[in-house]
């Protein structure tokens, strides 16, 4: 069987065709996202538009069918949290708010942003960017048009728009990317948002993960989208119950996939995971932009000396990285300069300096070494759950993991794991695409997905 994912990312689109019997990627497509909006010139505003962003899908869809047109499905992922709204024609009536929207942030009252005015109202964590919030703040500020008859993310608005439907639907793991979900009842909870004032007429119909959505004019099957990261784990890791999932792009995330929902843990989040249990998450905001705002740095500095633009000089922190961990001689670094989930003021910070050890080199090592550390934290957050798993391996995955041989060689040390690269960079879109596989029956369930994975 082979079955088509793809993932609607913030900056680019990847399409791909998945064949199962050979378990690897057959055919892989990628565009830029040329979707973003100027908005009305508020600094925090990130709006996408969604005819943009569907015609691009739509011309991904139109390559990779005629590469192969017997294919049996099609999944979606895509950046979750971030919303649209539809009419009784299923057709978009607002731009996409995209998740790194910061209207939940704008402040409510003298005491409050958007974001915790809806997290007291409604008991729930609602982090700013997160769908609720941003229609929290669009309700009070008389931004939902009149002709809305429902709300929905990206993903999900493309799989019905392809599938010529008008209605559109949302499993768990993108429902909870919204905002103030029960994962116990795997539902909204409805009395909680009613007492925020949030009519819930709006929200869309959660349905199972893997339901057809419809059919496209050519009668190949959609199916729902999955959120990314749960997209990303089912996409990369072969034994859920064995590895963690570590990835390190523009920011990082630590996942553990546990059959228990029960737990909590401060500072990580449970989302729900198709066909049953959680993905316990660990985000770091910064991660990869970390690295980046260093190599910015050096490129700035060698700029001022030679009064020249520079192009990128990674090559040069390779090159002062070396080969393999090196110690910091004390010198560390703090990376968290996006603040965190749970405290979006905290800023970062180099400490530690000495006379000795303020060097270029170990600069860029104790940067890496503070990426690692902050995901490691985590990691030891997990164990002290007592969940009673015994993780063995580290699947790795994102850019800024599979670029850097230094960071990987750190990862492995400070977690005492060995650590693997995911067979296919895409893994987003390849978990999308085995998702359609489970929804047509060519596998099945979510559990027996990970025995595809090249």
């Amino acid at each position: 069987m082979r079955t088509i994912g793809i993932d609607i990312g913030t900056t680019s689109i990847t399409g791909l065709v998945y064949d199962l019997e050979h378990r690897r990627v057959l055919h892989r497509l990628t565009a830029e996202n040329s979707a973003q909006l100027p908005g009305s010139g508020k600094e925090w505003e990130r709006l996408q538009d969604p005819a943009v962003i569907l015609q691009l899908v739509q011309g991904i869809l139109e390559q990779l069918m005629s590469r192969e047109p017997g294919v049996r499905g099609i999944g979606f992922t895509g950046q979750m949290h971030g919303i649209l709204y539809t009419d009784a024609g299923g057709k978009h009536v607002s731009p996409l708010y995209t998740w790194q929207d910061g209207r939940g942030s704008v402040p409510y009252d003298e005491f409050l942003t958007h974001a915790e005015k809806l997290s007291k109202d409604t008991g729930y964590p609602v982090a700013p960017g997160y769908g609720l919030a941003t229609h929290f703040y669009n309700l009070r500020h008389g931004l939902v048009p009149i002709e809305a008859v429902s709300l929905c993310t990206i993903a999900d608005y493309a799989a019905m728009r392809l599938a010529a439907s008008t209605e559109p639907v949302i499993d768990s793991t993108q429902a909870a990317g919204l905002g103030c979900y029960s994962i116990p009842n795997g539902a909204f909870d409805m009395a909680a948002i009613d007492r925020s004032g949030i009519h819930t007429d709006l929200l869309p119909r959660v349905v199972q993960s893997g339901t057809l959505v419809g059919l496209t004019r050519q009668g190949v099957p959609v199916y729902t989208s999955l959120g990314d990261n749960q997209a990303s784990f089912l996409g990369s890791v072969p034994f859920p119950e064995e590895a963690l999932l570590l990835n390190i792009g523009t920011g990082s995330q630590l996942s553990a996939m546990l059959t228990d929902s029960s737990g909590s843990i401060e500072g990580m989040e449970a989302r729900p995971y198709p066909g049953g249990g959680v993905l316990m998450v660990g985000a770091a905001l910064s991660g990869g932009k970390s690295y980046a705002l260093l190599e910015k740095f050096y490129r700035q500095v060698i700029e001022a000396y030679t009064g020249q633009p520079q192009g990128e000089v990674y090559p040069l922190l390779d090159k002062l990285l070396g080969d393999g961990p090196v110690t910091t001689r004390g010198l560390t670094v703090n990376p968290q300069f996006l603040g965190t989930r749970l405290n979006p003021e905290v800023r970062g910070s180099v400490e530690g300096i000495t006379l000795d050890n303020f060097t270029p080199d170990l600069l860029a090592h104790a940067f890496l070494q503070g990426i690692t550390d902050e995901l490691y934290a985590f990691y030891t957050s997990l164990e002290q759950m007592g969940s009673g798993i015994t993780w063995t391996r580290l699947v790795g995955s994102g850019n800024a993991l599979r670029a850097n041989p230094a960071l990987r060689s750190k990862v492995e040390a400070r977690f005492g794991l060995p650590l693997i690269l995911s067979a296919a960079s895409e893994e987003a879109a390849v978990g999308a695409a085995l998702c359609a596989a489970v929804g047509a029956g060519g596998i099945s369930s979510f559990q027996e997905a990970g025995q595809y994975l090249g």
